[in-house]
């Protein structure tokens, strides 16, 4: 056997190991959202991009929803193509998709293309409380 194969075979194991008592470091976006979810409040959540007309178009319905449901819901509007890891660990197949989640952080709903301002609201279980 030589040197390299008695390093790879000693070494690599005990690199893993090391790597494996690290905590993962999560993504800005993905804990913004965590902790969106852990709230206590509903959350929905816009993922679209700037480069996309109807996500443009969502921003704007979002920001309007944000403003009628301060403190009482959050709203998060987030740039699939500048945060990394947001289409893997949300599942996004289109843009935009938005996503709702109830007080206790589990998912409840997920709508994929344009939305009013309404059926956010709806979506947030807030339709007549604004």
């Amino acid at each position: 056997m030589d040197v390299r194969s008695i390093l790879t075979c000693v070494l690599l194991p005990c690199l893993l190991a090391a790597c494996a008592d690290k905590p993962a470091v999560m993504p800005p976006a993905v804990a913004l959202v965590e902790n969106a979810r852990q709230s206590g409040k509903p959350v929905v959540v816009e993922f679209g991009a700037a480069t996309c007309a109807s996500c443009r178009v969502m921003k704007g319905v979002m920001d309007k929803v944000a403003q009628r449901t301060q403190g009482r819901a959050h709203v998060l509007v987030l740039d699939i193509i500048k945060q990394e890891g947001l289409i893997a660990q949300y599942r996004i197949q289109l843009m935009p998709t938005q996503v709702f989640f109830d007080a206790s952080g589990r998912e409840i709903q997920r709508h994929m293309g344009v939305l009013s301002e309404a059926q956010v609201l709806a979506g947030l279980g807030l339709a007549e409380d604004s």
